[in-house]
Parts: C-alpha cells; sequence; structure tokens
C-alpha cells in the first residue's frame, strides 16, 4: 500500500548549467569516484547543519542507482529521470525502481532523485541543486537521511530517500543567518515553476519544507530591514507523504539587504550578496549646489531637483533630443536606490512602491513588472560611463519634471 505514494513524488530536473561533454561515449561513463559522493555528502551536510536538521548518510545502494543512472544520461547524452530498456546502461525505467534493482528497500523509505549538469565539482551541482527551488526541497526535509551520489563530467545525481510517512519538523532555505543569498531567480529550472506566475524572473525562492500534506495553505510574510513587507506569491509542491511551500518574491531582491521571513510559527532573517559589478568609474554621491554654480549647454546639462542643484559626474547631455543622465547622483538625490547587475547589464530603481528596471541597449523597461517602451535605450558610453533617459525614469518614480530652455536646465520636483 506505501508503495502508491511513490506515484506521489514529483520528479523535477535541474537545467542551471548544461555542460555536455562531447566525446567517446564509453569514456564518459567511467565510474563514480567515491570521493566525489563524500564531497557532495559534506558539501550537502554542511547545509543542513546550519539549518539545524540532522546530516544524512551515504547509503551504498543508492550509490550504486544514482551512478548508473548518472552513466546511463552521459551515454545516451540524455538528461532525464527515465531510462529506456533498449539503451546502454538501462538499469531501472524510474529512481525507485533503479534503487530497488541496487538492492534497497523502497517499501519502507521513499525515494527522490534531484539532477543537476552544473557539474564542475560535486559541491557547484549540489549547491545548483539548492538554487532550483523545486529540487532544493526534497533535499532540506530534515527527516530526509539517506543520501546516494553519482558523479561524471555530464551530470550530477542525487538519490535522497526517508522513511514513509515520517514527520520531524520543517525545513528553510535560505536558512537562518544565510549570508551572500543570491537576489533573483531566473527560471533555469524544468519545469519552470515561474510559469505558474507568468514571470520571467522574480526574487530568491524561499523554501519552507516539511508540511502536513492536509495543509491547503500556510500564512507567509516577508519584510526588509526597515520593515517595510515585499509582494510576494506562494506555491506548493507536493513531496510524496509531505509537502513544500515557496514563498516568491515578485520582484528581485536588493543588494545587501537583509530580509525577515514568517511562515506559521516560525520567523528568521537572511541578507543578500553584495553587489558584485557596482560601475567602478562612476562615484556613488557628487556635491549639492543650491545656486546655479555655471552656465550650462546641451554636453553638461543642470540638474536641479526640489530647488537645489546637484553636480554630475560625468556629465549630463542631451543626444537626438533626449536627456540623458549619468546612472548614479540624480536618483539617490530623490530618494531611490540604485543598482547595477553588470551580469545582465541591468539597473534597476527602487523608490518606495516603485522599481524600475533597465537593460543597456534595450528600449524595453519593466515598471513594477509592466512592460513599457522607452523612446531611446540606456547606454554606456565610450569613456565607460551608464547612462539612462532622465525623462522617462524620473517620471516612472513619480516625480514631475520640467525644462528651462534658456538655462539648459531639467527641474525635478521630487519629495524625497
Amino acid at each position: 500500500m506505501r508503495n502508491l505514494w511513490k506515484m506521489n513524488v514529483k520528479l523535477t530536473m535541474a537545467i542551471t548549467a548544461l555542460s555536455i561533454v562531447i566525446g567517446n561515449p564509453s569514456s564518459l561513463a567511467a565510474a563514480n569516484d567515491p570521493s566525489s559522493a563524500i564531497a557532495a555528502l559534506n558539501y550537502l551536510n554542511e547545509v543542513r547543519s546550519h539549518m539545524g536538521i540532522q546530516a544524512m548518510s551515504l547509503d551504498p545502494a543508492l550509490t550504486t542507482a544514482a551512478d548508473k543512472h548518472a552513466s546511463y544520461l552521459s551515454m545516451n547524452q540524455e538528461n532525464g529521470h527515465t531510462e529506456t530498456p533498449s539503451k546502454q546502461g538501462y538499469s531501472g525505467q524510474l529512481p525507485w525502481d533503479r534503487a530497488a534493482a541496487a538492492g534497497f528497500d523502497t517499501d519502507k523509505f521513499g525515494v527522490f532523485e534531484d539532477v543537476s549538469f552544473d557539474t564542475d565539482s560535486p559541491e557547484i551541482g549540489v549547491q545548483s541543486l539548492l538554487d532550483a527551488p523545486l529540487h532544493r526541497s526534497s533535499l532540506i526535509l530534515p527527516d530526509m537521511s539517506l543520501l546516494g551520489v553519482g558523479y561524471n563530467k555530464h551530470a550530477i545525481v542525487l538519490n535522497s530517500a526517508k522513511r514513509w510517512f515520517t514527520h520531524t519538523g520543517t525545513g528553510v532555505y535560505p536558512y537562518d543567518g544565510q549570508k551572500g543569498v543570491p537576489i533573483g531567480f531566473y527560471g533555469l529550472e524544468i519545469p519552470n515553476p515561474l510559469e505558474t506566475f507568468d514571470l520571467e524572473k522574480s526574487g530568491y525562492f524561499i523554501t519552507y519544507a516539511g508540511v502536513d500534506q492536509d495543509k491547503s495553505d500556510v500564512t507567509a510574510s516577508l519584510v526588509n530591514r526597515e520593515g517595510q513587507a515585499i509582494e510576494i506569491f506562494k506555491l506548493k509542491q507536493e513531496l510524496g507523504d509531505t509537502n513544500a511551500w515557496h514563498i516568491i518574491p515578485k520582484y528581485e531582491l536588493a543588494y545587501g539587504e537583509t530580509y525577515t521571513v514568517s511562515v506559521e510559527n516560525k520567523t528568521w532573517s537572511f541578507t543578500t550578496v553584495d553587489n558584485p559589478d557596482l560601475p567602478k568609474s562612476e562615484p556613488k554621491g557628487n556635491p549639492v549646489k543650491t545656486d546655479r554654480p555655471k552656465q550650462y549647454h546641451p554636453n553638461d546639462v543642470g540638474i536641479r531637483i526640489n530647488g537645489t542643484y546637484i553636480e554630475v559626474t560625468p556629465k549630463a547631455k542631451i543626444i537626438d533630443g533626449s536627456t540623458f543622465i549619468p546612472l548614479r547622483g540624480v536618483f539617490e538625490a530623490m530618494g531611490a536606490k540604485v543598482l547595477w547587475e553588470g551580469t545582465r547589464s541591468e539597473i534597476t530603481l527602487i523608490k518606495d512602491a516603485k522599481t524600475i528596471v533597465l537593460t543597456i541597449g534595450k528600449q524595453q523597461a519593466l515598471v513594477n513588472g509592466i512592460r513599457q517602451t522607452l523612446s531611446m535605450a540606456p547606454f554606456i558610453s565610450s569613456e565607460g560611463s551608464t547612462y539612462v533617459p532622465l525623462r522617462f525614469v524620473t517620471e516612472a518614480l513619480g516625480a514631475q519634471i520640467d525644462w528651462e530652455n534658456d538655462k539648459w536646465t531639467a527641474v525635478i520636483q521630487s519629495i524625497k
């Protein structure tokens, strides 16, 4: 009767970084290195120790099953959970079939499987699964006790197992006190959980795993260090005889910010990673002057905010009839937070309830998740400075902007 629960385990596959090695299939299917299994186990157990839950043990039968599936995937250059009997390396159609064939007791234990192709090391492979929310859930269950690891240059396969119908509490990730947490999730998982909410990206998922199956909803909230509420979605995931709930920030989180999560009766905090790629050539702040300091012109446009002139470096300028300003200086003076994501060439501006995302070279912007069109795209100058269109951004932030022709000055009325 308990075997029926096997069909309720949701099989999903991480595709965080597809690293397929092309070559001789037999050489790709080398036997699992025992040190790789130990490295993966130790990495996962270190995370679980920070969470305050029990360590997992390496199980020989589960490791055999995971190793054979990793070899099968490599030999056939595949990337799924099922195996085809007619193909080389076949050891069982589904994870629990392969575990049973290796001698594991699937009547007493439920078997889960996670696969990733970010295989530069076993540790990186495990972390890629922790960063994939639908995959991390089983790995952070407190009563998950056994682990099998298969690792090669094509894939890492984790077969985890727990006794059926045990419930020893909940696990959360990011865990309490965790630092360096990514700011976002970008749908790099199969299936993609963001499709449920019609999102291309979101804030980093927060997972609360080990919830009773009959729980149809959970109370949840997310606030920043100033106590401001962050808009969230909730997603339920079935895990055989238990469930996980994912708390999903609608927008990317801020860099270097501490957030507090509350789910049901549990409250904990984590801190996001510092911005790794702030533009080096642009100062964070600019001096302000109350009087017009000089005569302005098209290549050195004046900026006056709430009656005060500010000096910006590099200079604001007019291009094809539109005023462009450097990334920093103006928006901080308006009370906005400015974030730069160099890997995606994205600029994020946050002020009160407004979040604006612009991308270098693109005439599309997101204002609180709604796509809008710019007359001209942000750009990086030949000197390496980032420029954005002044009127669109200031008005999107809720400010009023006027133009003084005789003074070559943009006049902004903004509440800090």
